[in-house]
Order: C-alpha cells, then structure tokens, then sequence
C-alpha cells in the first residue's frame, strides 16, 4: 500500500540531488575561501607565483558558488 503511494525513483532522485548539492556547493565556497586567503596571505610574504595559484583557485571557488546558484534559480523557476 506505502509503495504505491510513495515514489521512489522520485525519492532517490531528490535524495542524491541534495546530498551532491549540499557538499558541492560547500566545497565551491569553501575553496573561494580557501583560495583568496591564502591568496592574500602568500602575497603579501612576496611568494607571487603562489599566490596568483591560490588566486584562481578562489576564482574558480566562487564562479562555482554563482553558478550554483543561478542553476538553482532556474531549476526553481522552471
């Protein structure tokens, strides 16, 4: 009777949505994070080549993060 009522493909399908969801966009912020302090942190000891590294790794981090977001907008909407 439950099964019949609940779809589950529908189920698993929302279930591992939000789970990749949920741990990819925090990893994105969390490498915007990571890239801009570090960033800011090796250049100012003058390590340049480093710091431009970590500087497109935060880029990189947070392009992710706004497109992550513009995704759910129009995921939303649709």
């Amino acid at each position: 009777m439950i099964a019949s009522i609940v779809d589950t493909d529908a189920l698993l399908t929302v279930i591992w949505a939000s789970l990749a969801a949920g741990i990819g966009v925090t990893a994105a912020f969390g490498f915007a994070i990571l890239g801009g302090v570090r960033a800011i942190e090796l250049g100012r000891t003058g390590r340049v080549g480093e710091a431009a590294i970590f500087a497109v790794i935060g880029m990189l981090g947070v392009a992710a993060t706004f497109a992550a977001i513009v995704f759910g907008i129009v995921v939303l909407t649709e």
